[in-house]
């Protein structure tokens, strides 16, 4: 006979929504394969199963089909599921975990609201029905030697007072060569050029620079005034998705909620949460989450302890 834990799993298979009456739905969503480069391994697609206790009405597809697999009456498998409903509550009322098997773990979390934490062994998806995941080598590109660029630069030797005279000079003779010995006025240049004298200049004197400290007394009373802003610690989660892109998805539904200031909090295990808000004081993270909790949208929030 099958039993209510296999015929939710098996209606997973091929509904997006089995509702248990009583106790909620379990919804699954697709997700795209996805390759983890830590681990240097592909993932298959697949389908994440989540649960909604506001989802609890009686639509008839659970128990319907229950009774046709069973070969037994409509009245008969809602007995079924009643008892089953009536197992799961007694078992995380008393503390521990209800397991669905194939499904998840249904348990209480420290505010008595329920938890649930999906069984990734099943796909649920039957388009990529036998696919598995599988590692993979990278592949390294080869890596060119390094070549060290130096620039050369050119010193410019210092010339002396004795060089530029005696360029002068040379100048002068070139001059008077080039014009008429017979010219009166360029013998006068000639005598006049043989007695140019040169006088070294002393020492020279270096230019002095006064060097104004820079005035960092604002930018050091600036840096006194900062303050240190708090890391956040902990987050209120409303859902928690294997790829970015189905968490994007469902943040934008989140935002038309009104809640502008929610975000995606990607996290180490590959798991992108969509967080309402971040808090750095765990008193006020749980106290927003059992507001959150009184809205018909938001009632399986939970808070993510994150350091």
């Amino acid at each position: 006979m099958t039993t209510v834990s296999q015929q939710i799993s098996n209606l997973l298979f091929t509904h997006e929504c089995v509702i248990v009456p009583g106790l909620g739905a379990f919804v699954s969503s697709p997700v795209s394969a996805v390759r983890d480069m830590d681990k240097n391994l592909f993932l298959p697609p697949s389908k994440e199963i989540g649960f909604n206790r506001s989802l609890s009405h009686n639509d008839g597809l659970l128990i319907s089909t229950l009774a046709q697999q069973n070969g037994i009456s409509y009245g008969k498998a809602k007995v079924m599921v009643e008892e089953f409903v009536a197992s799961v509550e007694a078992k995380v009322n008393a503390g521990g975990k209800a397991l669905i098997e194939k499904v998840g773990t249904l348990q209480k979390d420290a505010l008595g609201y329920l938890l649930f934490v999906a069984d990734e062994s099943e796909a649920y998806l039957t388009d990529a029905y036998g696919l598995s995941s599988f590692h993979f080598t990278p592949v390294v590109a080869p890596q060119k030697p390094m070549v060290e660029n130096r620039q050369v630069r050119r010193l410019l030797q210092p010339v002396s007072l004795k060089q530029i005279a005696a360029s002068v000079a040379v100048l002068v003779g070139l001059f008077a060569i080039s014009q008429s010995v017979e010219n009166p006025q360029l013998k006068k240049s000639m005598n006049a050029a043989s007695t140019i004298s040169f006088v070294m200049p002393e020492t020279p004197t270096e230019a002095s620079y006064e060097v104004q400290p820079a005035e960092l007394k604002e930018a050091e009373l600036a840096a006194e005034e900062a303050t240190p802003v708090e890391k956040n610690s902990y987050y209120l989660i409303a859902g928690s998705f294997k790829t970015e892109n189905q968490a994007q998805r469902f943040l934008n539904i989140v935002h038309e909620m009104g809640e502008q200031q929610a975000f995606v909090l990607p996290s180490p295990n590959n798991r992108y949460r969509v967080a309402i808000d971040g808090y750095a004081d765990k008193a006020e993270a749980i106290a927003d989450m059992g507001v959150y909790r009184q809205k018909e949208d938001f009632k399986t929030v939970w808070v993510l302890t994150q350091h």
